[in-house]
């Protein structure tokens, strides 16, 4: 029978958006080939988009499955301060995720208009910084604290170019690299993901090749407005 990581991945070709609030997912489980119990964090903006697509997810597994399959929603409370990310968090833990903004005034208004701004740090080493970083630090902190576990924060004129400095971090490590930004809004993330999905097809302009790009870069993941990330606060802070 098919899987329901399969599904998550069909519902993210159907309606991209929606399985990028989908990425917050806690845990989803199929009960006797009916109903599929999707669990997802309470209060988050995540699951209220979730909760709007309902009737459209039972259509799109009933579509997936080839009978009808009922969706439920069970929301549970986080105590954590910052969501987790599904796919990050059950990838393995030698892999690189990489936090950006665009600096055009599309994300960030009091960002200066100059490229893209991006932290690039291990998953381990992350766990680390989310737990060290407060939003009262100075920029000579956070500058000390990732030299210390290993990140590193650059500018860069494009999202291609920001690709070139990552993929080789990934590569070196033998493992990928998530994407994650901002989403101020449905339509300028979902252009910035087919931006990210021609160049995993593609390649960069720079140095490196579409079967490496393939092979290295994972997918983008949302952050929504008013959704706490301690990786965009940091990139925020720096960029400032």
């Amino acid at each position: 029978m098919a899987s329901v990581a399969g599904f998550l991945g069909y519902v993210n070709y159907r309606e991209p958006f929606l399985g990028k609030a989908l990425d917050y997912l806690i845990g989803a489980g199929l009960q006797g080939g009916t109903l599929l119990e999707i669990v997802m964090p309470e209060g988050s903006t995540a699951s209220r988009f979730v909760e709007a697509g309902q009737a459209r997810l039972s259509r799109y597994a009933t579509a997936f499955w080839g009978s009808e399959i009922g969706v439920k929603l069970v929301f549970r409370p986080m105590l954590d301060r910052e969501l987790r990310l599904f796919a990050v968090d059950n990838s393995k833990l030698w892999n690189q995720i990489a936090f950006f903004l665009q600096l055009d005034g599309s994300s960030c208004q009091d960002l200066p208009a100059a490229g893209v701004a991006a932290l690039v740090i291990g998953k381990k080493e992350y766990r680390l910084l989310q737990k060290r970083f407060t939003p009262a630090a100075s920029p000579q902190e956070v500058e000390k604290l990732l030299v210390e576990l290993g990140g590193d924060f650059f500018h860069a004129s494009d999202l291609a170019t920001m690709v070139d400095r990552v993929v080789p971090r990934a590569q070196k490590r033998l493992g990928i690299v998530h994407l994650v930004s901002l989403c101020k809004s449905e339509r300028e993330f979902l252009a910035l993901d087919y931006a990210c999905a021609r160049i995993k097809e593609s390649g960069t302009p720079g140095h490196e090749g579409p079967l490496q790009v393939r092979s290295l870069l994972g997918r983008l993941h949302a952050v929504f407005p008013g959704q706490y990330c301690a990786g965009l606060s940091i990139v925020h802070l720096m960029a400032s």
